[in-house]
């Protein structure tokens, strides 16, 4: 992905499953169902270090994030510190397209997909970049919808100063849980659209 291209993307994303090590949300309801994440690159509270909670403050005290208090009011709703339980979120759209740049292919063999996360008005919410994985597109066409999750600490950025093989599983899951711990995680079933 060129720099250019890097710098157009609204927020960090991952494609994954729900019973990935990261997440661990391998519920009946959700077994083996894919997961778009997105991670929001502009919040409160996140600089180069990832979430800095304030020094001293409980979970009552954590400021809130607009980004999040606006999805809610389109019907998104806030994931409890241990997430049993995905609702569908109606209106919500999220859509998967190809790339636009074949010379990435050709060169190194591999393409992205654009995933838009949109409102039930049609507005982009969210959108970023991922590798292709035609296993994850396939589930989500065969279930019609994925788990969207989106917040300010889903484990996908690693902290400052270690590389991605450093940032184990284990470590992405505790990150992800701790955003859910302090309200700043948001999420449900979303309507998959693919336009590849």
């Amino acid at each position: 992905m060129s720099r250019y291209q890097f710098e157009q993307i609204d927020d960090l994303g991952q494609i994954l499953f729900c019973d990935d090590p990261a997440l661990r949300l391998d519920h009946a309801q959700t077994r083996h169902m894919p997961a778009a994440l997105f991670e929001f690159r502009q919040a409160l509270g996140v600089g180069y270090f990832g979430y800095i909670a304030p020094k001293g403050a409980s979970p009552d005290e954590i400021p809130e994030e607009p980004q999040i208090e606006g999805a809610i009011l389109f019907g998104m709703r806030r994931l409890p510190p241990e997430p049993s339980d995905l609702h569908w979120i109606p209106g919500w759209e999220l859509h998967e397209t190809p790339d636009e740049q074949p010379k990435l292919e050709q060169r190194f063999g591999y393409t992205y997909s654009r995933l838009e996360l949109r409102t039930p008005d049609g507005e982009i919410y969210s959108r970023t970049w991922v590798p292709h994985d035609p296993e994850w597109e396939a589930a989500a066409l065969r279930h019609g919808y994925v788990v969207c999750l989106c917040g300010v600490e889903l484990g996908i950025r690693a902290p400052y100063a270690m590389t991605d093989a450093q940032h184990t599983p284990p470590m992405r899951y505790e990150a992800f849980r701790s955003g859910c711990a302090v309200g700043l995680t948001i999420g449900g079933l979303v309507a998959y659209v693919s336009h590849r």
